[in-house]
């Protein structure tokens, strides 16, 4: 290995060109930061999800109530719409009565199809086109 010189000017420029190293990295990190934060700014509708909502939001569904008139209970599914405190054992005549009474007052607030509203496409039946073909 080579004797150092006295006058070896490496000694001086070396902390020179690291220091100034560390001041070129630390200015073109803040540069892209700045340049990545203003895009993401700029394009903040396109992280959003579907029907404009922030992309992983949930929305909790609003509660249905008993359909029995006057009952404030939440309404279960599996008891056909009536809660399951109170209403679930009613005769099935009483059930579609108050069925047909909730229909007929929430149909018209609600501005769902009436019976005399036309129908949509109606789907053909799977076995009629077999059933066809082979006769």
């Amino acid at each position: 290995m080579p004797r150092p010189r006295k006058n070896d000017p490496s000694s001086l420029i070396n902390p020179i060109i690291q220091d100034f190293a560390h001041r070129l990295a630390a200015v073109v990190e803040r540069f892209t930061v700045g340049r990545i934060e203003a895009a993401v700014k700029a394009s903040g509708n396109a992280l959003q999800g579907r029907r404009g909502r922030a992309a992983g939001a949930t929305r909790t569904r609003g509660k249905t109530l008993c359909y029995y008139p006057g009952c404030k209970n939440v309404a279960a599914p599996r008891f056909g719409m009536f809660c399951a405190a109170l209403h679930k054992d009613l005769p099935k005549t009483e059930k579609e009565k108050y069925r047909a009474m909730h229909d007929k007052s929430n149909g018209a607030a609600k501005g769902k199809k009436g019976p005399g509203a036309p129908a949509g496409k109606k789907r053909k039946a799977r076995g009629a086109a077999g059933a066809n073909a082979s006769a």
